[in-house]
């Protein structure tokens, strides 16, 4: 009981502070909104083409040279900078700065609770240029994200090889995965 309390507090907290950082200036929204859409929407498209002409391995192509390049172009594009992160990163270079930390860890402890997570676009506690989409496990990412006992072996390889310190697997479908963060310059 006192665990959900406590998480019931900091979700609130969470909320309220997000609900008043936008009520400050929410001005950089639709910036970052475009930004997140944009990061979101080429990733799917590229992912599921590489799944169904490649296979997973290909998919972990997308993630591995794609990715770096489609957000390198949005930052240019919108003057933003833009990133996937997650309590367990695959990519060393996505792991989370402080103030991402610390939301996912409430993002995470608020879904283990069985709190809904917020939907769409939203601002970062406390900080009016800085905003995140929750990006939930679907059972396409499982092929990659999954339990690594049932991945095939040449994902298993490619995965061992291209990010020897992954730690981004044992997801299920409709585990929080982490966030899209994107900071408005």
């Amino acid at each position: 009981m006192r665990n959900s309390s406590l998480l019931a507090i900091t979700v609130t907290l969470l909320v309220t502070s997000v609900a008043s950082g936008a009520a400050e200036d929410n001005s950089k929204q639709p910036v970052a909104a475009k930004a997140i859409g944009q990061l979101g929407h080429e990733m799917r498209k590229k992912l599921t083409e590489s799944l169904h002409k490649n296979g997973p391995a290909g998919a972990i192509d997308v993630c591995a040279k794609d990715a770096p390049a489609i957000s390198n172009r949005i930052e240019n594009e919108l003057g933003v900078t833009i990133k996937r992160t997650s309590l367990q990163v695959r990519n060393p270079q996505n792991s989370p700065d402080a103030a991402e930390l610390q939301l996912l860890g409430v993002l995470a402890a608020a879904h283990s609770a069985g709190e809904k997570l917020p939907q769409g676009v939203t601002v970062f506690p406390h900080n009016t240029r800085r905003f995140y989409k929750v990006i939930m496990m679907e059972q396409t990412c499982l092929k990659c994200h999954g339990d690594s006992t049932t991945m095939s072996e040449v994902v298993r390889k490619e995965l061992a090889t291209l990010y020897p310190e992954d730690k981004a697997v044992g997801y299920k479908e409709g585990d929080f995965r982490g966030i899209i963060s994107a900071t408005v310059k």
